[in-house]
């Protein structure tokens, strides 16, 4: 049997949506006035949260997409242009979606594959439908607002990151296209160090540059990755080793924070964690000596 023969008599995607009983996916779409748009010839890929995904949505993203147009602007970032069948999935692959901006997909040796960090059920791929194909996935995707450094930025917990990457000036490198995982401390974290270290390294550029770079890989690591790998090799040319269980994910001695994780960016990934990660050659150094090195 050809495809064309299996998608002749197939349901459109929001019939298809319906009869998997991804019943808060139909619904959302429904409110978001979006199922005759889905219906249309197409062809379109669908990543289909399931009702656990939706039910486990934070309260304040509940909260958000509440409102018809948030709403509709989260749905369509899960619609590509296009049919993308699993066979055509490669690590780092950027598609645009009807939002506008693009998802992320990435494979990893551990059998996971995920769409801007979203883990594919991969027992659940290529549900034809008349107009495209439906993959489901364990997350509500939402559409990035800017790069690692926007992301930062816009975090009330990440101020003293926020300055430490403007002293050394690593703004525009964390702005291009990357794609980079950034392992962020939290305020708090830099609260830990001993005192008098982060003054000391903001004014040693080089230092603080090196100490900065020792948070930062290239390539997308998502948590559902993270334990493919024991070792990652940052942008300082050190590596961090990464240990992951059903309760944490550790780098080095920093946890990642619960729910902080997969921090969505149109450049890769941001992780916060609540400490800050120091290179052994640094970390070794009295605190006095911070400014010296």
């Amino acid at each position: 049997m050809t495809e064309a023969d299996k998608t002749y008599n197939a349901p459109t995607l929001p019939e298809l949506v319906k009869s998997l009983g991804l019943n808060a996916l139909y619904d959302s779409v429904v409110k978001a006035k979006l199922a005759d748009a889905l219906s249309s010839k197409g062809p379109f890929t669908l990543f289909a949260p399931t009702d656990a995904a939706f039910a486990a949505m934070p309260d304040w993203e509940k909260e958000a997409t509440s409102n018809i147009t948030i709403l509709t602007k989260i749905l369509k970032y899960h619609v590509l242009n296009g049919k993308v069948l699993s066979s055509d999935l490669k690590n780092e692959l950027l598609v645009p979606t009807l939002e506008g901006q693009e998802v992320r997909l990435n494979i990893y040796p551990n059998s996971v594959v995920t769409v801007q960090c979203s883990p594919i059920d991969l027992n659940n791929v290529d549900k034809l439908a008349s107009n495209g194909v439906l993959h489901e996935i364990s997350r509500v995707m939402l559409p990035p607002a800017g790069t690692v450094v926007d992301a930062i930025a816009a975090c009330p917990v990440f101020q003293d990151l926020k300055l430490a990457v403007g002293v050394a000036g690593l703004d525009a490198a964390l702005r291009v296209k990357g794609p980079y995982t950034v392992f962020a401390p939290t305020d708090k974290a830099f609260e830990q160090l001993p005192p008098g270290a982060l003054d000391n390294l903001l004014k040693n550029k080089t230092a603080l540059t090196e100490v900065l770079l020792y948070h930062v890989v290239k390539n997308t690591y998502c948590s559902a990755g993270l334990s493919s790998v024991s070792t990652l090799t940052t942008l300082g040319g050190k590596d961090l080793s990464i240990a992951v269980t059903e309760d944490a994910i550790k780098v080095n001695n920093a946890k990642v924070l619960p729910g902080a994780a997969d921090g969505s960016v149109s450049n890769g990934v941001v992780h916060a964690i609540d400490a800050v990660l120091l290179p052994p050659e640094i970390r070794s150094r009295p605190v006095s000596q911070l400014n010296q090195l």
